[in-house]
């Protein structure tokens, strides 16, 4: 502290601009860490095991097309055997995604700057797998490089079934299918359940996140088949009113405008809406059928004089 105030008398002089980007600095990490950790709070984790069998059921069940070979979520959870709730929704509930074998990914950093290490759970199955890749802090991170690495590691093991290819331009076609990524990024809505406080610290965070750029770019998907999915931020939804229904003769009507409030047409605006319609109405045919006016025989003569008589010819 004495140094920093012996070092104010620079201020002035340049020092200034240190200060501002310590503070931007201070700011950014202060909001990410703790937009995180809201984050965690409002995060529900599910075990894996409990949805296997509906996992299964949907990768044969023909009702459904086939999204991919390979569908791969990218998570944050470093855990084993579990994951976020968003991303079995939505596999199961949003729009079922049918696939031969889902992949969980996770992206560990390590302190070691050239690491090149993965684990898998499989859960005793050959379509589910949990993924982690552990990656150096040096080490470029192409998640659907190193991935396309590990499923083919699975196949010549025998723990996942060859994924043939009927056509190809290859005389010898991978063994490996295609891959689909999805990402699911979290969004604040109305609903949820925190507190103005936290609310504005998620909303800096999510406004650094656009600016940083998207999960893609980070790891390397950017020429990958990618469905980008957007759920709402909240684990425990805020209460809401319970509407009443009211019977029809109770609603309420809506009351009549004041005579001296002024119509937002001006006086020759409206004048000429009305002639505008007239032209319109006169040029129908069969007369103005808005107001259902049941037509005369006098009309239907008159109409078809109208257009039998020959027009003159355009000069």
């Amino acid at each position: 502290m004495t140094f920093f105030l012996s070092s104010l008398t620079k201020f002035a002089r340049g020092g200034y601009v240190t200060i501002l980007m310590a503070t931007v600095l201070f700011l950014v990490m202060f909001i990410w860490r703790r937009g995180t950790a809201i984050e965690h709070t409002q995060t529900v984790y599910l075990p894996v095991r409990d949805y296997l069998n509906q996992l299964k059921r949907l990768k044969l069940d023909q009702r459904y097309p086939l999204l991919a070979d390979n569908l791969v979520f990218l998570t944050n959870d470093p855990s084993p055997d579990r994951l976020d709730r968003d991303i079995l929704y939505s596999i199961l509930d949003k729009r079922p995604k049918r696939a031969k074998a889902y992949w969980f990914v996770n992206v560990m950093v390590t302190d070691e700057p050239f690491t090149h290490n993965y684990t898998v759970n499989s859960f005793g199955t050959d379509f589910v797998f949990k993924v982690q890749l552990q990656l150096g802090f040096k080490v470029n991170q192409r998640v659907n490089a190193y991935l396309r690495q590990v499923v083919t590691d699975l196949v010549q093991s025998g723990e996942l079934g060859a994924q043939e290819h009927n056509y190809s331009i290859y005389k010898h076609p991978s063994i490996v299918g295609d891959f689909r990524f999805v990402l699911i990024r979290k969004l604040l809505v109305p609903e949820t359940d925190i507190s103005t406080g936290d609310m504005t610290t998620m909303s800096a965070k999510y406004a650094i996140r656009r600016i940083a750029g998207s999960p893609a770019r980070w790891y390397g998907l950017e020429n990958s088949a990618i469905i980008l999915e957007y759920v709402p931020l909240f684990g425990r939804p805020r209460k809401m009113t319970k509407l009443v229904r009211l019977p029809l003769d109770d609603s309420i009507a809506p009351e009549d405008e004041d005579e001296g409030e002024e119509d937002i047409f001006s006086a020759d605006k409206a004048a000429a809406l009305n002639a505008s319609k007239s032209e319109v109405q006169r040029n129908v045919i069969g007369g103005d059928t808005s107001s259902f006016t049941k037509l005369t025989r006098k009309d239907i003569e008159r109409d078809t004089r109208s257009r039998e008589t020959p027009q003159p010819p355009e000069s």
